[in-house]
């Protein structure tokens, strides 16, 4: 039996209806994926279409009404930094398209030279090449907490404050349910951030509390911003995983901002139940 074709959403931003129809026509040519396509005549309606859907990669065509060569090319990622481009040029605008793969673009294609089997190919190498831009990113951002953790450190800081260890070391059963709690803070956070919500901060003065009692320091915290970030990383999109270090990185400030004041002012925040 043979199995689903996957989807992919493509916006293609071209003026000229006849090139459109070429493209459209090659992307609905048979292959191990469909293109959901959305048409922009304007480098204006694509950036809507940017801000209501969700796209997986643009073809640019360098020359509209309203965009010329790398201006179309920043608009989009400044939209969006998540999406591949693909600019589609003319015999003489290779020079252009260089231009453009230097302000972000991942490739090019003469229309000239277009084939069903070279879009797709080209279509799916630049997704890949941005997605593997972007796990490295992850990773080295991700290894750059890691040496900031207790597990990294010669000299605690949660050794100075409690005299013996990190909360991880000393509370084993508390630190693995507290990271547990932080990982939902992490999402709910974030979700709320992304749809402009007030910030949860009555769940997030709580947990400073749980950590701030058992001694935890600023490597604690960061111990147990690591931990979390690797529990919702695992099998989230590479989307969702980048929003989760990146913004994630807000919470952490704001967290430690928050552990700063426990131990300053000596306050100790009301706990929201033993499910968080």
């Amino acid at each position: 039996m043979a199995s689903e074709l996957q989807t992919s959403v493509l916006l293609l931003v071209e003026d000229n209806p006849a090139d459109a129809d070429v493209v459209k026509e090659m992307l609905a040519v048979a292959g191990e994926e469909e293109f959901e396509v959305f048409h922009a005549a304007k480098l204006a309606d694509a950036l809507k279409i940017l801000e209501e859907q969700c796209v997986d990669v643009v073809l640019l065509d360098l020359r509209l009404s309203d965009a010329q060569g790398t201006d179309g090319v920043t608009a989009l990622l400044n939209t969006s930094k998540d999406i591949p481009v693909v600019v589609l040029t003319g015999m003489d605008d290779e020079t252009l398209a260089l231009k453009c793969i230097d302000a972000g673009a991942q490739d090019y294609l003469n229309k000239n030279e277009l084939q069903p089997a070279l879009l797709r190919r080209t279509i799916g190498y630049a997704v890949a090449r941005l997605r593997e831009t972007q796990l490295r990113e992850l990773r080295s951002l991700l290894e750059n907490y890691r040496k900031l953790s207790s597990g990294a450190a010669s000299t605690q800081i949660t050794a100075a404050l409690a005299g013996v260890g990190s909360v991880r070391e000393r509370h084993a059963d508390d630190y693995n349910a507290i990271t547990e709690a932080y990982s939902k803070l992490l999402c709910v956070y974030l979700d709320q951030l992304g749809f402009k919500k007030e910030k949860p901060k009555e769940f997030m003065e709580s947990l400073i509390t749980r950590i701030g009692d058992l001694g935890g320091g600023p490597r604690d915290l960061i111990d147990i911003h690591v931990g979390a970030l690797d529990a919702e990383v695992q099998g989230a999109s590479v989307e969702r995983a980048r929003a989760l270090v990146l913004e994630g990185r807000l919470l952490a400030l704001e967290m430690m901002g928050l552990l700063v004041d426990y131990y300053r002012t000596g306050n100790r925040r009301r706990l929201i139940g033993g499910d968080t």
